[in-house]
């Protein structure tokens, strides 16, 4: 965990990139909570290579959306207009939510299928929206480890060292159970696979295969 998190951390450095590094964290993740052989380094930085243009072009919209909707919850945050303020600010902090649903999807989504980038986040927006209490819990995992980080020093130290990696780690055990439901070769465990192929024609191409090939959400 702490490696990917460095890794996370030296390949965000230049702020632009933290989509193609966050893709590749996930893409390392979902390897180790699968069981498979891992080589770190080399697994972050092909995914990192291979991800990068459309992760960062995802980042970059994504960037753009949330801090119109920072400036909206300021906005009404601050503006003291009676019950429009108050109806408009809980407008705004539920479309904040969904919005933190969909970019905690949107990168996992990245590394796992294959598809353009506004059906990338299409497809991050609905399982975010279809599966809402893995959703909630994810949101509420992100807003508490913030706000830990906001009120106490120390945890946003560990955080910084560890948290990436361990974020990552941790959250993919849930957004598995969400993909398989779209890639069924997700839900298959390691030894089963192992042994179907093992002594096949097929066994040097299915380890080439690592993790999973991506597939397009149709």
């Amino acid at each position: 965990m702490f490696i990917l998190s460095f890794l996370w951390l030296i390949g965000s450095l230049p702020i632009v990139t933290i989509g193609a590094s966050t893709t590749a964290a996930f893409d390392c993740a979902f390897r180790i909570i699968r069981k498979r052989d891992s080589r770190i380094f080399t697994d972050f930085v092909k995914a990192y290579k291979s991800n990068f243009k459309q992760s960062t072009i995802i980042f970059l919209i994504m960037a753009v959306i949330g801090a119109l909707l920072g400036f909206d919850l300021y906005f009404w945050a601050q503006n003291d207009g009676g019950e429009l303020a108050f109806f408009m600010n809980a407008v705004s902090i539920g479309i904040a939510v969904i919005y933190l649903m969909t970019l905690i999807y949107v990168f996992p989504v990245q590394a796992v299928f294959e598809n353009p980038v506004k059906k990338t986040i299409k497809t991050a927006f609905f399982m975010a929206i279809g599966n809402l209490p893995n959703s909630f819990l994810l949101v509420v995992s992100v807003i508490a480890i913030s706000y830990g980080c906001y009120l106490v020093p120390a945890i946003a130290y560990l955080f910084f060292i560890f948290g990436t990696g361990t974020l990552a780690m941790i959250f993919s055990v849930r957004l598995l159970m969400v993909f398989k439901k779209y890639n069924p070769d997700l839900a298959a465990d390691i030894a089963a696979e192992a042994e179907t192929v093992e002594g096949t024609d097929n066994e040097k191409e299915y380890k080439k295969k690592g993790l999973f090939s991506k597939k397009v959400i149709k």
